[in-house]
């Protein structure tokens, strides 16, 4: 509703977020181009969301948004959310704002999470995407934004019989993360190995 009242009232502050949600959209892989299909000529009147997906050569067809996967729909309201509040805050918080999303598009939120904290704004976010945190990792080590290793903090919490510890967990100037208790990404480290070397 909101990307509907811009592109009907507001066109100039329409277009320049779809001009940033386009760019989120070919980074992370989901769309190439959006638009606000109106299915009629005042504002109260229907409309579809559409995107268009294509390659260098050709442009496919822009499909209504409730066609496409469910990535998209999950993606959307939360990256235009940070590129557009809809009341002015310094502080977000997000649960697993990574769902439905294939790894090259967490990796891209993570990305965006970073442009957005580069901008005094704090974001809490509650993930279980190694991609989303590797990408944060890396963008902050190369410089990416003006983010600093000081400015990002992990809180991973380890299940410990009917309790859970908590460990603060942070990044050094290379990007390593630090103060790792054992049992972080103990699984993947197993499913590697386990796929390179098979049991005898």
């Amino acid at each position: 509703m909101r990307l509907a009242e811009l592109s009907s009232f507001q066109p100039a502050r329409w277009k320049s977020l779809k001009h940033k949600l386009e760019r989120f959209g070919r980074t992370s892989g989901l769309f190439d181009e959006i638009k606000v299909q109106h299915l009629g000529t005042t504002g109260s009147d229907p409309f579809q969301l559409q995107v268009r997906k294509g390659s260098k050569r050709l442009k496919g067809p822009f499909r209504n948004i409730i066609d496409v996967g469910y990535g998209v729909n999950q993606a959307l309201p939360i990256v235009m959310e940070l590129l557009s509040p809809s009341e002015p805050t310094d502080l977000f918080l997000f649960q697993q704002p990574e769902v439905h999303l294939h790894p090259s598009a967490q990796a891209a939120l993570g990305s965006l999470l970073c442009e957005i904290a580069a901008g005094q704004v704090q974001l809490v976010v509650e993930t279980h995407s190694d991609h989303l945190i590797d990408r944060i990792r890396m963008d902050v080590r190369d410089g990416k934004t003006s983010l600093t290793p000081d400015d990002v903090r992990i809180l991973y919490f380890e299940r410990d019989g009917l309790d859970v510890k908590i460990h603060e967990i942070w990044f050094d100037k290379m990007g390593n993360l630090e103060n790792t208790p054992p049992g972080y990404r103990s699984f993947f480290m197993q499913e590697i190995e386990r796929s390179l070397w098979p049991p005898d």
